[in-house]
């Protein structure tokens, strides 16, 4: 009776946490992603080989697990592609957001755009179709892009954090730090002309600052990737709290229209 008695506590510790958390529902260990996706998860004495339904086209990853404590700067420079990205970020369990997500929502749009818009993390729709800022939030940037002459083909859209947080929660420090190198990486890789950052969490942690989203919006500063590469950016106000204040459209529209300047300057 003691050891049901120790089960049961850890059942219930377990619990607690999940609730602690905002988790909404239990996720079965056979619905997730990589079964989808006919990913083999490498064991460690790396005796599985990864299958999946387009082989690899690299080959410098090595065939293991990748928790929390690995470092993992050296393999993210060897990812030369988004594929490559894509497929050891679906490899890395460093993440517990990972375990309470349906999948990872990587990006959507045009590789090859000239502008890379990234938001704060998936919500529950993003979370189940695996596509980012295709709720409700995602409808309102698609007008707001659509109000400059843009849209899905001539951008790219991802997300600091490539996982739902429970309850839509606000991704917190740990987790963001923790994801930010895959951003960066991510940047790297697409080379686009300018970003935009798309509410708070996203301008924080791209560019460093303090303070609240409507402190920094509307105004162009750069970040200088690895090789000396600048880009420009600009923050703006995510679409989420649009939809909660509408009277504050009118300063996401100058942010639009700056944006617009910004491409004809390219053209010039």
């Amino acid at each position: 009776m003691e050891f049901d008695n120790n089960i049961l506590k850890g059942l219930m510790a377990k619990l607690e946490w999940q609730l602690n958390m905002g988790v909404e529902a239990m996720v079965e260990e056979k619905n997730n992603y990589f079964d989808r996706e006919k990913t083999n998860i490498f064991n460690k004495d790396n005796s599985k080989k990864l299958e999946i339904s387009q082989k690899p086209i690299f080959s410098k990853l090595e065939t293991e697990t990748i928790d929390k404590n690995s470092d993992h700067q050296e393999m993210l420079e060897n990812c030369l592609t988004l594929d490559d990205l894509k497929i050891y970020m679906l490899n890395f369990n460093g993440c517990d957001l990972k375990k309470t997500a349906t999948q990872l929502v990587f990006s959507d749009g045009n590789p090859k755009s000239q502008v890379m818009i990234i938001g704060e993390a998936p919500g529950a729709e993003e979370d189940r179709r695996g596509i980012p800022f295709c709720g409700a939030s995602g409808q309102l940037l698609d007008k707001m892009l659509n109000s400059i002459n843009l849209n899905r083909n001539n951008v790219y859209i991802t997300n600091i954090i490539p996982w739902r947080p429970p309850g839509n929660r606000t991704p917190n420090e740990n987790e963001i730090s923790l994801m930010k190198p895959f951003l960066m990486r991510h940047i790297e890789i697409v080379s686009p002309k300018l970003l935009v950052a798309v509410g708070g969490s996203a301008a924080k942690a791209i560019l460093n600052i303090e303070g609240g989203i409507l402190r920094h919006r509307g105004a162009w500063k750069k970040i200088i990737l690895r090789g000396g590469l600048e880009i420009p950016i600009i923050s703006t106000l995510h679409p989420a709290y649009l939809l909660r204040a509408p009277n504050q459209k009118k300063l996401a529209w100058e942010d639009l229209k700056s944006i617009r300047s910004k491409l004809e300057e390219f053209k010039r």
